[in-house]
C-alpha cells in the first residue's frame, strides 16, 4: 500500500500563481506557525524582486494564522501560499521527542505534493532565517538528488558510529534543494518512511535516513547556505555573507529561555515586522521546559532569584507530573 496515499487531506491557497517562482516548503505543527510565519516574512523582505510560492505542511490552521497568511499575500502580490492539511494519524508510529514532533516528517509528502506544480523545490525548517537574497542558491545547478549543507563536523562522527554512514560528510535536513523528479524516482521518501517504521533507534531521525540514502547523491554546499547556530552554546560574530541562519537546537529566539543571546534580537527585529508581532513568547509549558528557564537564569542571566524561582517551580512541575502517571 502506497503511504503516501491520501497523505494530504485538503488545501488552501491565497494569492495568485506567479512564472518562474521560488517554490519553498516547510513542515510543522501548530506551536511553529509563528516562527514560520517570520520566516517566511524573512524570505520576502530578502529576495523583494523575486516571485516566490510558499508551501505550507500541517495538521492544523487556525483561523488567526489563516488570516495572517492572506495579508501577507495581499501586502505582497509576487507572494502565493498554499497550506495543505496533513493526515497527522500516518505518523502516529513514527518515532518522536519532546523537542522534535512527528512534523518533522511532514517533509517526506513534499515531493509528492509538488511533483505536477514544480522541478523543485527548497526546504526550510521554521527556525530558519533569511537574510541574503537566494537567487544564487535556488537557480544553481546540481546534477544530484538535493543541494545540502553539512552539519557540525561532529556529526560526522556519531553518524558513523552509530547508524553506519558510508560518507564523509553529514548533513543538516534543515535546508534541502530538492530535485523533485529524481527524489521521486530514486523514492526517498517512500524508503525514509520504510526505514523509521522498521528501526526506531535514529537519534536524529528524517535526519539520519536522508543521510543514509543520499550519502552519495547530494551536492554540498558553503556553509553559508545553512549557518547552524545553537544559542545556548554558541557565542561568535555571524559571518557577514550569511544568507539562512538556522536556529537550530533546543533553545529558540521565540522562547522566553532563549532572549539572553544578540542573535535573539535579530529574530524579533522581523518578528515585530511581521502578521505575528502581536503573538507572544513562548513560556515554559512543560517541566522540562521550565528547567530550560531556569538554566537560562543562572548560566546566561546571571539572575539568581529568578533561577530559584524556575528551579523550584519546575521540581513542583516536575514531581507533580510523574505522580500523575502513577
Amino acid at each position: 500500500m502506497d503511504f503516501f496515499a491520501n497523505i494530504i487531506k485538503d488545501k488552501i491557497s491565497f494569492g495568485n500563481e506567479n512564472e518562474d517562482a521560488f517554490n519553498i516548503a516547510y513542515g510543522i505543527d501548530q506551536r511553529f506557525f509563528m516562527p514560520m510565519g517570520v520566516s517566511i516574512l524573512s524570505v520576502i523582505k530578502t529576495n523583494p524582486h523575486e516571485s516566490l510560492s510558499f508551501h505550507i505542511f500541517t495538521d492544523t490552521l487556525a483561523p488567526y494564522d489563516q488570516e495572517r497568511l492572506l495579508a501577507i499575500t495581499k501586502l505582497y502580490p509576487a507572494v502565493k501560499i498554499t497550506v495543505y492539511h496533513v493526515n497527522e494519524e500516518k505518523f502516529n508510529a513514527f518515532p518522536a521527542f519532546f523537542i522534535w514532533s512527528r512534523a518533522m516528517y511532514y517533509r517526506f509528502a513534499v515531493s509528492h505534493a509538488l511533483k505536477d506544480t514544480a522541478d523543485r523545490f527548497l526546504y526550510l525548517d521554521a527556525d530558519v532565517l533569511c537574510l541574503s537574497p537566494l537567487e544564487k542558491f535556488y537557480r544553481q545547478d546540481f546534477a544530484e538528488i538535493a543541494a545540502v549543507i553539512a552539519d557540525y563536523k561532529t556529526m560526522v562522527g556519531y553518524a558513523k558510529k552509530n547508524i553506519g554512514l558510508q560518507g564523509d560528510q553529514y548533513f543538516n535536513s534543515g535546508v534541502m534543494l530538492v530535485d523533485i523528479k529524481k527524489w521521486n524516482n530514486a523514492q526517498i521518501s517512500q524508503r525514509s518512511v520504510k526505514m523509521l517504521l522498521e528501526e526506531n533507534n535514529y537519534k536524529y531521525y528524517d535526519q539520519d535516513v536522508l543521510n543514509l540514502l543520499l550519502w552519495d547523491n547530494v551536492k554540498f554546499l558553503p556553509k553559508r547556505y545553512n549557518f547552524i547556530y545553537h544559542l545556548i552554546d554558541l557565542d561568535i560574530p555571524l559571518p557577514a555573507d550569511t544568507v539562512l541562519l538556522h536556529y537550530s537546537g533546543s533553545v529558540k529566539p521565540w522562547q522566553a529561555w532563549g532572549q539572553f543571546h544578540p542573535l535573539t534580537k535579530l529574530w524579533l527585529e522581523h518578528k515585530d515586522a511581521s502578521p505575528w508581532q502581536d503573538v507572544p513568547l513562548q513560556q515554559p509549558k512543560t517541566y522540562k521546559e521550565a528547567k530550560f528557564m531556569a538554566r537560562t537564569m543562572k548560566r546566561k542571566m546571571h539572575d539568581y532569584p529568578a533561577y530559584l524561582k524556575w528551579l523550584f517551580i519546575y521540581g513542583l512541575w516536575k514531581l507533580r507530573t510523574k505522580l500523575s502517571k502513577k
